[in-house]
């Protein structure tokens, strides 16, 4: 077909060229025209008898050729149905693997019963060797209750007389710890009086006394409302630090333990269970206080005291002012001064605050009170001296930094009244 094809086209050419020579004409057209539809006709036909031959020679490209949709129509039934096939495949290939997860499983399963049977029978086997040795002892045992059973006659005689006896040393022991619980309340009561006549003896022979009666050895806040470890814990470390300080004084001192606070379990429990059972996020102030009075080297006896925490002045709250006259000297304003302080002092107390063993809740370092007395001194006038906190004052705080001294005129005073 390929060397028909060139021949045709090789004839087609030379006609071309020939009648391009002799200028023949094709329905009227110009000879160049007509030599060009010559070789358009050559190609025509090359092209018609390729398609004819190969449907002449080949009748599946007849088939192909003709039945074209049916057989696009049976190639996507079977790829639809090549899907399917891969679908199930897919389906049945999970099944298989879950089987064999299943399997495994099942096998794993099985080995553990395996081992726990084997376990099983090692117990059994101890057990009923166990049970030998029981069976062994049991038979001892019934031997020595027929050779006691002789003589059991003389030992229900000899129990009776010492259940009798039992009876009377049981009265006896009861009265005697009656007797001592009284004796052990009488000696704690003749103990604290010891210690306080001993501390006097003491101190009027001369001695330092370390700690007296009621001071405040240590001061904390800790955190109520949480859990019984946490609480535990925060006690713990309390004492810790408390003990610390008094380790600071000339005390007696456990040598195993280094602790220097003699303190009661009760006491240590109850204070446990108040912070255990207080609201959660509350603020308790924990003190600890001297129970006795304490010369040195002797026993710390301490006692808990605990107070609920809260905010007694507010941040840029009003605590308390004065009225006083800049034509005073420096000795009456530095009295006036003082009597404020005092007024602030007692007032604090009055709303909460705790007061130390002087009975006072702070004081101001000498430069900021002798800096007042010159910023009175310099007005021109009556002065109104207001004190405000600077910050959220707490039960516990001290009044010192925490406070703010403004200075008004009397006029401006009475301006902002009217």
């Amino acid at each position: 077909m390929v060397i028909l094809s060139g021949l045709i086209a090789f004839i087609g050419d030379k006609i071309g060229m020939k009648m391009g020579k002799k200028r023949v004409s094709l329905f009227g057209l110009r000879p160049r025209y007509s030599s060009i539809i010559i070789t358009i006709l050559t190609g025509v036909l090359i092209a018609v008898l390729s398609i004819t031959i190969l449907l002449g020679v080949y009748s599946e490209l007849r088939n192909a050729l003709f039945n074209i949709n049916d057989v696009l129509n049976r190639l996507e039934r079977l790829n639809q149905q090549l899907a399917e096939r891969d679908q199930q495949l897919s389906e049945r290939d999970q099944k298989l693997a879950a089987r064999d997860q299943e399997l495994s499983r099942l096998q794993q399963e099985i080995e553990e019963r395996e081992q726990e049977i084997a376990a099983k029978e090692k117990e059994i086997t101890e057990k009923e060797q166990e049970i030998a040795a029981k069976d062994q002892e049991l038979k001892n045992v019934e031997n020595e209750l027929k050779e006691l059973a002789k003589n059991r006659d003389q030992l229900q005689n000899r129990v009776a007389e010492l259940s009798s006896q039992r009876e009377d040393l049981e009265t006896q022991v009861t009265e005697l710890e009656e007797q001592i619980a009284d004796l052990e309340a009488d000696y704690d009561d003749l103990r604290e009086v010891a210690n306080q006549l001993q501390a006097g003896v003491i101190y009027y022979m001369g001695e330092d006394i370390v700690y007296q009666k009621g001071d405040v050895i240590y001061n904390d806040v800790l955190e109520g409302g949480r859990s019984e470890q946490e609480t535990i814990s925060a006690l713990n470390e309390y004492l810790q630090k408390a003990n610390q300080v008094a380790l600071n004084q000339e005390i007696q001192v456990n040598e195993e333990t280094g602790m220097a606070l003699r303190l009661q379990t009760e006491d240590i429990l109850n204070a446990a269970r108040i912070l255990y059972n207080m609201d959660q996020g509350s603020r308790v102030i924990v003190s600890l206080v001297s129970r006795v009075n304490v010369p040195k080297n002797d026993w710390l006896y301490a006692n808990f005291q605990l107070y609920e925490d809260f905010i007694v002045f507010e941040k840029d709250s009003l605590i308390s002012s004065r009225v006083i006259s800049s034509d005073q000297s420096s000795e009456e304003i530095e009295s006036e001064l003082e009597a404020l302080l005092q007024n602030v002092n007692e007032k604090a107390i009055n709303q909460g605050l705790l007061p130390d063993n002087s009975g006072q809740v702070g004081s101001i370092n000498f430069s900021q009170f002798y800096e007042l007395v010159n910023r009175v001194r310099s007005s021109q006038a009556e002065v109104k001296v207001n004190v405000y906190a600077t910050t959220n004052i707490w039960r516990e705080d001290r009044l010192s930094d925490n406070l703010k001294f403004e200075l008004e005129t009397a006029a401006e005073e009475q301006n902002a009244d009217e």
